[in-house]
């Protein structure tokens, strides 16, 4: 588990953007930012985040579109990582199984998906 996660208010300000646009990246670069989630649904980011999230910047000042983006940095990390790491692998584990607890949850609740 990373040594220390920020919420989206910590995030939000240390990257200077706002949680709005954290939501939207999150969403439109298509996993490519996919922060941690708490028991009860709330996003944790990790330094690593912070840093990708750095990047995004530097690449929109540049005039890059999120689509450009999200093409440029998924080759970046396939090429960065070729091999997953054990602990990665565990941390998404995680949070595909509490993605879909709470998707089944809010389905047999009623309630339509985020």
């Amino acid at each position: 588990m990373p040594d220390r996660t920020y919420s989206i208010g910590e995030t939000s300000r240390q990257a200077k953007v706002s949680k709005h646009t954290l939501r939207y990246w999150e969403k439109a670069l298509g996993g490519i930012i996919a922060p941690l989630r708490t028991q009860g649904g709330q996003r944790r980011y990790t330094l690593e985040h912070l840093l990708l999230l750095e990047e995004v910047k530097r690449l929109k000042q540049r005039g890059l579109s999120l689509a450009a983006i999200r093409e440029e940095l998924s080759q970046a990390m396939v090429l960065e990582k070729p091999h997953p790491d054990p602990v990665r692998l565990e941390l998404l584990a995680d949070f595909i199984a509490e993605t879909v607890r709470t998707s089944v949850y809010r389905f047999f609740q009623g309630k339509k998906p985020d």
